[in-house]
């Protein structure tokens, strides 16, 4: 029995409501679910890459809300997509919206390459002082 006890466990953290009169640990049937933090797989275009930053997809939480533990939780992906939403943030700041932003990236790099070249060109470029079109 005492190898049992020690062996680590995953527990579940349910969040309590707070219309209970809070802290007495009984749940409610209308409890708040809180969305995972995933990112997508493999995303097919980059306006769908901005949508998963701004909003989430499906349900998930939106990458610009993740935390610092989710951030290590999707490290290799998030890492490499954060040039290409650093750089989109960056027109949205100057007054251009993500439409347009997106719209430069594709006429800087081509729509022909995938995500995973352009995300890849982007980091390149970004070591390099930014690609030429793409500087404010």
């Amino acid at each position: 029995i005492r190898r049992i006890a020690l062996q680590p466990v995953v527990r579940t953290i349910h969040p309590l409501s707070s219309a209970n009169g809070g802290g007495d640990g009984v749940e409610e049937e209308g409890s708040v679910v809180l969305p995972r933090a995933m990112l997508s797989k493999r995303p097919k275009d980059l306006y769908e890459l901005w949508g998963e930053y701004e909003f989430g997809l499906n349900g998930l939480k939106p990458a610009k809300e993740f935390t610092a533990a989710e951030r290590g939780a999707n490290k290799f992906a998030y890492s490499r997509r954060k040039v290409f939403w650093d750089v989109v943030s960056a027109f949205v700041r100057t007054g251009f919206t993500s439409d347009v932003a997106i719209d430069k990236i594709y006429a800087a790099y081509g729509r022909q390459l995938s995500v995973t070249r352009i995300l890849a060109a982007l980091r390149t470029d970004k070591h390099q002082g930014g690609h030429p079109s793409l500087r404010l």
